[in-house]
């Protein structure tokens, strides 16, 4: 049997990909890593925060998210996008706590220059029952890597 052959053949070949795609960043590129900042509405309830994403896009069409999967069709640099998305919240205030679902409007553009994304986002956000703190709204900047 060849030693390319079968099982270990083919962690071989796998392994021969992932370098040969990893030496070619231009057509390796698959997603991205950002933090950012965000100021959520209503601001009686709440402040500044901060967080990350990992991205992941297909073809520069798809780009899957935690919370959402989008059309994000890239014009040069810049990758406007749009979706919708659902997601779980928890609260606690005190002793007591609330969990529900979330569902957003999510409308946003990421500009790619070589390893840097800078990203910029808005969120129209609904919580399910009757959370301790509403939410309406979220916007968000931030920056990362591209890979």
């Amino acid at each position: 049997m060849s030693p390319v052959c079968g099982r270990p053949g083919r962690a071989v070949r796998t392994a021969l990909i992932f370098m040969i795609s990893m030496a070619l960043p231009g057509l390796a590129r698959a997603g991205d890593i950002t933090a950012f900042v965000t100021l959520p509405a209503p601001t009686e309830n709440w402040s500044r925060g901060y967080g990350a994403t990992l991205s992941s896009t297909w073809f520069q069409v798809v780009n899957l998210e935690a919370e959402a999967a989008r059309l994000a069709p890239p014009i040069g640099v810049l990758t406007p996008y749009g979706g919708l998305g659902v997601g779980v919240f928890r609260q606690t205030l005190g002793s007591a706590s609330d969990t529900g679902t979330l569902r957003a409007f999510i409308l946003g553009a990421k500009v790619k220059l070589g390893l840097v994304v800078i990203k910029g986002e808005y969120r129209k956000i609904n919580l399910s029952g009757g959370p301790f703190l509403e939410m309406t709204a979220r916007i968000s900047a931030g920056a990362g890597i591209s890979f």
